[in-house]
């Protein structure tokens, strides 16, 4: 008679090795001093993770200029407020910083930096007192008014007009020409999109800081050492004495501090070449 022969078990002694999963590596959070400033936490957590500037770009999807502007803390560079507190949540969660508390930090210390500049652009003592060119054709035009009421008043009293002595009476002004306005040039910026524009005296006063509508034109200072500064420098065209001067800048990239009195009309820039 047959008996059964029981069947050898299956091991087990793999079958824990065979139901582990490799294990996620944890990565250390960043180390940060609660004294710095938000712009430093960031950087700070990027360094401690080894990470570069276009690593987490391409991460996160953001542009690694604007990811040095949130370090640098530099909101002028920065495509408004909503689009900076969007990629200022995704780079802190990214390197593993509390979102909420990184944003209103960012915020805060942001809007000090804006209040000194709005105090800045609002006192008028900073404003260099420079003579403008069409001051001194203002004053010419009102001096040959003045002349022709004169003659106006002579002719209806010829007696007092004959026993007037030649010498005493002023002669016309010739009108005043582009010459009277020295070597300086008229730039005119163009908005050809919505888009930043901040323009700068020479001593460093914000004249205008703010966003420029499609069809816009300003007029900065013609006297010299003014500078422009744009987020999209292919957004704004410009002129000089109502000739075309070619774009402010490269499409889609930042201009800081082109200075107006390298802006020459396109068909003299090619004549004189560029400045060594």
């Amino acid at each position: 008679m047959l008996q059964p022969v029981p069947n050898d078990p299956t091991p087990e002694a793999d079958a824990p090795e065979q139901r582990a999963q490799p294990a996620t590596p944890v990565v250390a959070a960043p180390v940060l001093d609660p004294s710095w400033k938000a712009g430093k936490k960031l950087s700070e957590a990027r360094r401690q993770l080894g990470l570069s500037l276009d690593e987490v770009a391409d991460r996160i999807r953001v542009r690694r200029e604007f990811l040095e502007a949130l370090e640098e803390m530099n909101v002028k560079l920065l495509p408004g407020k909503a689009y900076a507190l969007a990629f200022l949540r995704s780079y802190a969660k990214e390197l593993g910083i509390e979102e909420k508390e990184i944003v209103t930090q960012f915020q805060l210390e942001s809007a000090l930096t804006r209040d000194d500049l709005q105090k800045q652009i609002r006192n008028p003592s900073s404003r260099p007192s420079q003579e403008r060119p069409w001051m001194a054709a203002a004053a010419l035009i009102l001096l040959a008014a003045g002349f022709v009421g004169w003659r106006a008043l002579s002719q209806d009293d010829p007696v007092s007009a004959a026993q007037a002595p030649a010498a005493s009476r002023p002669e016309i002004p010739a009108p005043a020409t582009s010459a009277d306005l020295g070597d300086l040039n008229v730039v005119e910026i163009r908005a050809l999109a919505d888009a930043w524009l901040e323009a700068r005296g020479p001593d460093g006063t914000v004249f205008l800081s703010r966003t420029l509508r499609a069809g816009d034109v300003y007029r900065p200072d013609p006297s010299p050492g003014w500078t422009l500064h744009a987020r999209d420098g292919g957004a704004f065209e410009l002129y000089v004495n109502g000739s075309p001067a070619g774009a402010l800048g490269t499409v889609g990239m930042p201009v800081l501090g082109r200075s107006i009195d390298d802006i020459r009309p396109i068909a003299q820039a090619e004549l004189t070449g560029p400045r060594t």
